[in-house]
Order: structure tokens, then C-alpha cells, then sequence
């Protein structure tokens, strides 16, 4: 319910406006002098305020600054009896969302209140859509355990922190552009525009007048003015995907912007000045583009102040279980006509083997495809595509016959060093992994004679 507060020293007034916003349904108080107001407004959160600009004790400018300070999302609307535009325009310079002159209008009290809850909805909307961003796109959301992607979860942290430019390298489908975004909207940008690029998509001709903007006339085709990618990133970031496709005559537009932080539109002689941190991706290798002739060492240099390598999904086994999951209930959401709650053992193993040359990329497309061909509630291995299903799965290393009490006790040794390991010796985290008793691991350690120390991070 919305929360008003009425501020006048005129009972009647208080009174009438309570009677009628009661009549609305809203939550009503009133105070006649701005020692009884400031207390309610300190204890006592409201949407809206409706404050009489002369009040016996105090002005209520003083209301709109104390109210301001103690909710800053609350709209308040000054009241006068003194129709002068100089003393609206002091007070919502103060703050106020609007101003109402005695007497007052029932209609115009009512149109402004409705006015003022209709920001007070759109605001929150807003707030709500940040908030799905940052939990759409943070870096929470990346979905992994492995030391090499919890090793990029610590560059994102750092990047973030920092205003500087960033190269990130990886194979196709490796998931760049959510490490871009997640850096975006976890850093202090993350109120203004994150643009992406694909400059691989872009043809050559094209990709200085979208990235740049132009000019009405600057060719043919030019009917009007048109906003650059560059300049609606502006306070933002700029994500500039397969960067190693553009042309070396486009690289040296794009260092001038990286170095003096302005830019010529096309067929435009005034340059514009931008505020944009530029990440830049590429699953080219630079330095032999460089040796080549085919990318500029300089812009270079320039892009990777920062550099982040994402590893490909066959250097990260152990995260495919995690991936599959994480893809298995999103895409299971999506489909009313069935429920599908797990993969299969044997489907997890055979995806683990897989090498996944398309990487993040192709096990989602791989998970979004069993769950349209899958009969039953399980997706086993005849539900997976044929390309993965036909994989054998990976023996061990072939080793010499050795008694199998001896081998399964050099496997569960081995097996627990490396959970041990990877959580940083910490025995909690390893018998998570292990799905086992954290008391049970203690006596493994023990009786494994496992020096614990040697594997603390």
C-alpha cells in the first residue's frame, strides 16, 4: 500500500486530503508543523509527500532535504499559497517531483498523485531489470569448479575493479562475451550500456559507419544522421567480438579513440569526445596476425592492458557434469509437455569424454537436443546426439596387471589427493566434492597417510 505524508498547517487541508486518499486506498498521516513531520519522515518510510511550503517552524525546503536525504526515492509534492514561479522552481530544484498552488483542485490532487506513484512503479521496474541483469549476466552465473575457470571468476573480480581495456582469448563458444558482460556489470559502468560488436559479422565496408555513426550526405544511402555503436556506449562499455577480422586502415581509427578518446563521424569534419571502456575478443592468435601484417602491434598493446584466456571445455572435464545440469534445467523450464530431471550416469560419462570442439557453446546446443528427442523423464545416452553418443569413452592409461585390492587403493588415494587439492586442503569442500561424510574423509586421510599441508593453497 502507498505510504503518504501530508505536511500543513492548515487542518483543513490535512484533512480533506486525508478523507480522499483514504477513499483511494492509500495509507494517510498528516503533521501541521515540521517538528512533529521530520520525526515521522526519519522513523517511517513514504512514497509520497505532500508538504505545505510554509509551515510555522520551518520552510518545507527543509522538508524536502531531510525527507531527500532519508528517501531518496520518495516523490514529494510542495504545496503553496503563493503562486510564484520562483518558489516551485527553488523547490523541485530541492528535489520536489511537482507543486500544487491554493486552493487546491481535487482532480489536479489526484492527477499528480497518480502521476508520482506511476514514477514511483517505473523506478523500481528499473531497479528490478538491473538486478536481472546483474544476476543474468555476473559473473555468478558462469557456470564451473575447475581451478582454470575459477581462475577467470578472480580476473573478472580484479577487471571489474579497474577501468582498464581488456583482450579476452579462447576458441569459439567458449562463452567470451558473457565474461565481457560479466565484467561490464559488475564494474561501476554497469548502470550504462554494455554494446556488443561483432566485427567478424560486420561487412568491412560497414563497420566504420556502425561503429563511428555518419552524417547526413556522408554517402550514398546517408539520408540522415545516424548514432554509432561507439557513442551509444558512451559511459558504458564497448565489447568489439572477433576483433582480429577488421582491417588494418579500421585498426588505426579505432587507436585514435583508444588514445585520445574521440572519434570523427563519417563524412563529418568536428570530432566527438567518448567516455567507453572497450573489451575486445578474438579467437585468432594476435602475434602471428601481427608478424603477418594483418593486425596492428600498437592497437594491440592498447587492447591488452588486461588479458583473460578462457580455456576450452576439453582442458575443463570436470565442469561438463556442472554444465549439463545447469542447461538441462533451463531448457527443461521452457517445456510443458514434458518433465525431464536428469541425465544419466552413463550420459554424463559420455559426455565427459567428448572433446566438444564447439566448446560451452555446443554442449548447451548438444542438452537443448536431448530434451526434444528424449523419451522418458531421464536423458541417457541414446538421447544424445549421434556425434557424442558415437564417442568411446577414454580408458585409463593402460598400466601393468597389479592385484586389485593394490590398484583400487592407489585409485581412491589418488582420488582424494586430487579433491584435496583442488578445494585448497580444505576437508569440507573435498568431501562435498567427493559426496562423502567429512568425518569419513578425515579417516581416509588418515588411514592414506595423506600429508594434507602440501595440498592448502
Amino acid at each position: 500500500m502507498i505510504r503518504i505524508l501530508v505536511v500543513d498547517d492548515e487542518i483543513g487541508i490535512c484533512r480533506s486530503l486525508e478523507m480522499l486518499f483514504k477513499k483511494d486506498g492509500y495509507d494517510v498521516t498528516t503533521a501541521h508543523i515540521g517538528a512533529v513531520a521530520i520525526p515521522m519522515i526519519t522513523e517511517r518510510d513514504f512514497e509520497i509527500i505532500f508538504t505545505d511550503l510554509k509551515l510555522p517552524d520551518i520552510s518545507g525546503l527543509d522538508i524536502i532535504k531531510h525527507a531527500k536525504a532519508r528517501l531518496p526515492l520518495c516523490q514529494i509534492i510542495v504545496i503553496t499559497g503563493f503562486a510564484s514561479i520562483e518558489t516551485a522552481v527553488e523547490a523541485i530544484k530541492s528535489g520536489a517531483y511537482d507543486y500544487l498552488t491554493k486552493p487546491l483542485s481535487i482532480d489536479k490532487v489526484r492527477i499528480i498523485c497518480k502521476n508520482a506513484i506511476e514514477k514511483i512503479t517505473l523506478t523500481d521496474e528499473i531497479k528490478h531489470l538491473r538486478q536481472e541483469l546483474y544476476h543474468s549476466f555476473g559473473f555468478e552465473n558462469i557456470v564451473g569448479k575447475s581451478k582454470p575457470i575459477q581462475d577467470v571468476f578472480k580476473m573478472i573480480r580484479q577487471t571489474a575493479a579497474s577501468d582498464s581495456n581488456v583482450l579476452i582469448t579462447g576458441e569459439s563458444g567458449t562463452g567470451k562475451e558473457l565474461v565481457a558482460r560479466a565484467i561490464h556489470y559488475t564494474s561501476q559502468r554497469r548502470d550504462n550500456h554494455f554494446v556488443a560488436v561483432n566485427c567478424g559479422a560486420i561487412s568491412r565496408e560497414l563497420i566504420e559507419a556502425e561503429l563511428f555513426g555518419y552524417v547526413k550526405g556522408a554517402f550514398t544511402g546517408a539520408v540522415r544522421d545516424k548514432t554509432g555503436f561507439l557513442e551509444l556506449s558512451s559511459g558504458g562499455t564497448l565489447f568489439l567480438d572477433e576483433i582480429g577480422e577488421t582491417t588494418p586502415d579500421f585498426q588505426v581509427k579505432l587507436l585514435r579513440v583508444l588514445q585520445e578518446g574521440e572519434f570523427n563521424k563519417v563524412g563529418s569534419p568536428h570530432t566527438t569526445k567518448v567516455n567507453t571502456r572497450v573489451i575486445a575478443a578474438t579467437n585468432r592468435i594476435l602475434e602471428k596476425a601481427m608478424s603477418e601484417g594483418a593486425f596492428r602491434e600498437d592497437l594491440f598493446y592498447r587492447l591488452n592492458v588486461i588479458s583473460i584466456h578462457i580455456p576450452p571445455l576439453r582442458q575443463r572435464r570436470q565442469d561438463i557434469p556442472l554444465l549439463a545440469v545447469h542447461f538441462l534445467s533451463k531448457y527443461a523450464e521452457k517445456r510443458t509437455d514434458k518433465k525431464i530431471a536428469e541425465l544419466t550416469p552413463e550420459a554424463i560419462d559420455t559426455l565427459t569424454s567428448y572433446d566438444f570442439p564447439g566448446n560451452v557453446r555446443e554442449l548447451e546446443n548438444a542438452i537443448e537436443y536431448c530434451i526434444t528427442f528424449a523419451q522418458g523423464s531421464v536423458v541417457t545416452v541414446e538421447d544424445l546426439p549421434k556425434s557424442i553418443k558415437d564417442t568411446k569413452i577414454k580408458p585409463a592409461m593402460a598400466e601393468s596387471a597389479k592385484p586389485l585390492k593394490s590398484a583400487l587403493h592407489e585409485f581412491e588415494k589418488t582420488l582424494l589427493t586430487a579433491a584435496l587439492k583442488e578445494s585448497g586442503g580444505n576437508i569440507s569442500q573435498a568431501a562435498r566434492l567427493l559426496d562423502i561424510h567429512r568425518q569419513s574423509l578425515q579417516q581416509k586421510i588418515k588411514d592414506f597417510n595423506i600429508n594434507i599441508e602440501q595440498l592448502k593453497g
